[in-house]
């Protein structure tokens, strides 16, 4: 698959989708609205209406801190969060 663009490019694409879905239901799932997401990551509503629907794609950070704000809930396939107990107890607790 190293030399073949098109189909990285349609995994990338798959995975992108996934994660939009993944935002949507999320965020829904938690009863919290575009605006107070986007308030708790420090982003505009705009921007996570942009995320849900494709326009934008996140960031692996922004991934990541959707993982620290919402754990497990928020799935994204093929991306593996991992800390060691020593991690989880250094790290300042997310609000």
């Amino acid at each position: 698959m190293k030399n073949n663009v098109i189909r990285r490019k349609n995994k990338v694409f798959s995975l992108m989708l996934e994660v939009q879905r993944n935002l949507r239901h999320t965020r829904k799932k938690n009863n919290l609205t575009q605006s107070q997401l986007g308030a708790k990551l420090n982003v505009d509503q705009a921007t996570i209406s942009n995320f849900e629907n494709g326009k934008t794609i996140m960031t692996i950070a922004q991934l990541y801190e959707m993982y620290l704000l919402f754990g497990s809930d928020f799935c994204c396939p093929n991306i593996s969060y991992f800390e060691s107990e020593e991690m989880k107890q250094k790290r300042m607790p997310y609000y």
